[in-house]
């Protein structure tokens, strides 16, 4: 579903634009489990929609409703546009593995604005150097990896439009202890 059938499916005047508006008309759809399933179809950017995107079985586990405000919203639309299709346009089809997490707040997935993500049949280092080397973010991290297994663990990449440090770290295991940049 393109925001412009939200917008008509939510009685807005569609214009196909993202105004800070249309996400807060959205995310007060998105509480009637009714229209809830129509609005997961949403499509933050060309390829990716608010169901890959708020997809959790951490949430699902805990019996948690893992839906975004309006900000958070925005946030993921971002993350798309920046990142996600940028990705996708170089190295084929995205499998994102983890968005929102409502359940960390504080983090960068908890906000919105971070992805764990694959690219199937492409290594995730080579993932995660094209992004380095080519992509405006606030945080690269190369999570699992480990030399010789080259689709072992994900990519993890935070975008915001007002920061980007371009951090770059790597971690043998999916947390700590992080290392400093990409392997060799």
């Amino acid at each position: 579903m393109k925001l412009m059938d939200a917008q008509q499916l939510l009685d807005m005047s569609p214009d196909a634009d993202w105004p800070e508006r249309a996400a807060a008309k959205v995310v007060a759809a998105l509480l009637d489990p009714v229209a809830r399933p129509a609005l997961l179809a949403l499509r933050l950017s060309p390829h990716f929609t608010l169901r890959e995107l708020t997809a959790s079985a951490t949430a699902d586990a805990r019996g948690l409703v893992n839906m975004p405000d309006a900000r958070q919203l925005l946030a993921l639309r971002y993350l798309c546009v920046s990142i996600l299709e940028p990705v996708r346009a170089r190295f084929g089809p995205v499998r994102v593995t983890s968005g929102l997490r409502l359940f960390t707040p504080d983090s960068q997935h908890g906000k919105g604005e971070a992805a764990d993500f694959e690219v199937p049949g492409v290594a995730n280092l080579a993932v995660a150097r094209w992004i380095r080397d080519m992509l405006r973010f606030d945080q690269l991290i190369l999570e699992a990896w480990s030399p010789g297994a080259a689709n072992a663990g994900w990519v993890h990449c935070s975008a915001r439009p007002d920061r980007a440090r371009k951090s770059v770290l790597r971690t043998p295991t999916g947390k700590a202890p992080y290392f400093a940049g990409l392997p060799a």
